[in-house]
C-alpha cells in the first residue's frame, strides 16, 4: 500500500553522495531523513534510486544546486517532524532561521528558544537533526568560534561554511564578524546579547 511506500534518491555532490529518503501515506510523501557523506562510509554504489516522486525529485534538485554552492531556500513542507521531539522540532525550526554566511552559538540558540541554560540539549538536539542541509545544523558553532560537532565530520561541516561566505581565522575559529548579533544585516528576531558561556555554547 502506499502509505508503507519508502522512496529514496541519492544526491551526488562534490562533497560525496547524499541520500533522501522518504516515506509515503495518504497526505504524500513525508521526508524520514537525510544521510550525509562519511569518509570511509561505503555501500551506497551498490543503492539505485527509488520510483519517481515530483515533489522529492524536486527538492533533490535543490539540494544538489545548494551543494554545487548556489544560494537556494530549502523548503520543509514535507518533513516528518514526528521523528522530533517538541523540543527539538523548535530547536531545528530556530536553526533554519540563521542565514547564510553567519552562524549562532549553541548558548545564543538555547537562549532563542527559551531556555538559555540549555545549551547541551541544544547541542544534542543538532546532533541527532534527522534533516541535515534541509536544516542547516552545521550553522551552528561554539560561542568561541571553534566547530563543536557535525554527524557528517567538521571536515564537512568547515567546507560547508565555507562554501556559505563564512570565513575562518588562523586558528581554525570562524571569525567574530559573522556570529548573528554582530554584524549581520537579517538577524529579525535573534538579535540578542549572548547569553552566559555555556558547555557547547
Amino acid at each position: 500500500m502506499s502509505h508503507n511506500r519508502i522512496g529514496h534518491r541519492i544526491i551526488p555532490s562534490r562533497f560525496g553522495d547524499v541520500v533522501l529518503v522518504w516515506r509515503e501515506d495518504e497526505l504524500g510523501p513525508k521526508i524520514m531523513g537525510l544521510s550525509l557523506p562519511r569518509p570511509g562510509l561505503g555501500g551506497r554504489e551498490r543503492l539505485e534510486s527509488s520510483h519517481p516522486q515530483d515533489a522529492m525529485d524536486h527538492l533533490c534538485v535543490q539540494i544538489g544546486r545548494y551543494l554545487d554552492g548556489q544560494a537556494v531556500e530549502l523548503p520543509i513542507d514535507h518533513l516528518d517532524s514526528t521523528r522530533c521531539s517538541g523540543f527539538q522540532w523548535r530547536v531545528l525550526m530556530a536553526e533554519r532561521t540563521i542565514p547564510r554566511g553567519y552562524v549562532c552559538s549553541y548558548g545564543q540558540l538555547a537562549a532563542i528558544v527559551g531556555n538559555p541554560k540549555a545549551a547541551r540539549a541544544v547541542g544534542t538536539a543538532l546532533a541527532r537533526n534527522p534533516f541535515p542541509i534541509i536544516i542547516p545544523c552545521h550553522r551552528t558553532v561554539r560561542s568561541d568560534g571553534s566547530l563543536g560537532g557535525f554527524g557528517g565530520g567538521l571536515p564537512l561541516k568547515r567546507a560547508l561554511l565555507e562554501m556559505e561566505g563564512v570565513a575562518f581565522g588562523d586558528r581554525g575559529r570562524v571569525r567574530p564578524e559573522h556570529f548573528l548579533g554582530r554584524e549581520s544585516p537579517q538577524t529579525g528576531s535573534m538579535r540578542e546579547q549572548d547569553p552566559p558561556r555555556a558547555s557547547l555554547g
